[in-house]
């Protein structure tokens, strides 16, 4: 070999060199970020609409699994065992391509965080722990004939301007979340960003799970002011300063074999001007693989109401045929029996009136397609 060819070798070599050490380095400080979402939207039929018409029309609020979301999230390793994160989530309504959550960019959730062996810390638009409580015995989810269907808050649990924290440890879980503001935008209408406690909100939950079996306790309290407003509060009840609207959970999951067995009961107090209202929602589900390709799922929940005659029950059941782990198509059915002074309808799939009327009962069909990515 000439000194030439070996002064080439050499050079090549140190730029291998630098260039894996580059390569190294950028490796280490490059985050992690990744694409997700669900576009879920069908078909539904309803009777008995305003007492005796019928509707048919495709859900915009939610669907028949989950509702269609698109979102960005990421991690970068910072060293030590810690981690840097993010979510932003944007939910999305099929049937017109319009935003949800009263039009923000990135209403389902939008924060920033650390996380490590302690535990995560977050900050910015996210969930209560009382969604995180519903987590595997809340098996029909926030589907058009799930639970959110008595009680609208049940699927919108989230809070504007929140600091949240969450840890596991072993098979506990534990989590605590308070919001100086919890909503600025309609319905709510109750920013208080400025922390004067009259629109704040706090949240705690302690979980303990197995594969097998878990059981979780949770408690959501949300303020509210003249002018504001609670999700899906009972009509007649006017919301003023000090009025606060209190959700405590608790559920449980037991797997039998393939199949899931999940109960639970919501008490809810609201306290509002010259009156307070309670209830409490009983849930059972089963969600059970009939087939290789096929699962059924069904929930029945029944509100006990503190207000004569304001009882309602909702059986629904739901089979989805799935052509792959992330596609598959489904068939939903629900019935809603309502007592002589409430009218609840079988459908939470979107925000204009479906109501059978007072006391009257009503049928639900859907037939939908669902995709994650």
């Amino acid at each position: 070999m000439t000194p030439t060819t070996r002064k080439t070798v050499r050079k090549r070599g140190m730029a291998v060199a630098a260039t894996a050490l580059l390569a190294a380095g950028a490796a280490s400080a490059q985050s992690n970020v990744q694409v997700y979402g669900m576009v879920d939207a069908g078909v539904e039929y309803l009777n008995r609409v305003g007492g005796s018409g019928s509707l048919m029309r495709m859900p915009t609020v939610t669907s028949g699994i989950m509702p269609s979301r698109l979102g960005f999230r990421g991690t970068e390793d910072l060293g030590n065992g810690l981690k840097a994160q993010f979510v932003l989530e944007m939910g999305m309504a099929l049937d017109t391509g319009a935003l949800q959550q009263s039009g923000r960019g990135f209403g389902r959730q939008a924060h920033v965080g650390l996380s490590g062996q302690w535990g995560t810390l977050t900050l910015g638009r996210q969930y209560t722990m009382g969604l995180y409580a519903m987590m595997g015995s809340d098996l029909m989810g926030p589907a058009v004939y799930g639970l959110g269907s008595l009680n609208a808050y049940i699927p919108n649990q989230r809070l504007d301007n929140a600091v949240a924290y969450r840890g596991k440890f072993g098979n506990w879980d534990v989590g605590a979340v308070y919001s100086a503001g919890r909503d600025s935008l309609a319905p709510s209408n109750c920013a208080g960003e400025n922390g004067s406690g009259g629109c704040d909100a706090y949240s705690a939950m302690v979980k303990y799970a197995t594969p097998a079996w878990g059981v979780t306790l949770a408690h959501d309290r949300l303020k509210g002011t003249a002018g504001s407003a609670f999700f899906g509060q009972p009509a007649g009840l006017t919301i003023g300063n000090g009025s606060r609207d209190d959700h405590t959970y608790l559920t449980g999951y037991y797997m039998l074999n393939k199949t899931r067995l999940g109960a639970g009961v919501i008490h809810r107090s609201l306290k509002a001007v010259g009156e307070t209202y309670r209830s409490n929602q009983y849930y059972v589900a089963v969600s059970h693989p009939v087939a290789d390709k096929v699962v059924l799922d069904a929930t029945y929940t029944y509100l006990d109401a503190n207000r004569r005659q304001a009882n309602a029950q909702l059986l629904s059941v739901r089979g989805s045929y799935l052509f792959s782990k992330r596609t598959k198509a489904y068939a939903l059915a629900g019935t809603v029996h309502n007592d002589a002074n409430v009218g609840y309808s079988v459908s939470g799939g979107t925000a204009a009136a479906a109501s059978p009327g007072l006391g009257k009962g009503q049928m639900g069909v859907m037939v939908g397609l669902f995709h994650a990515f």
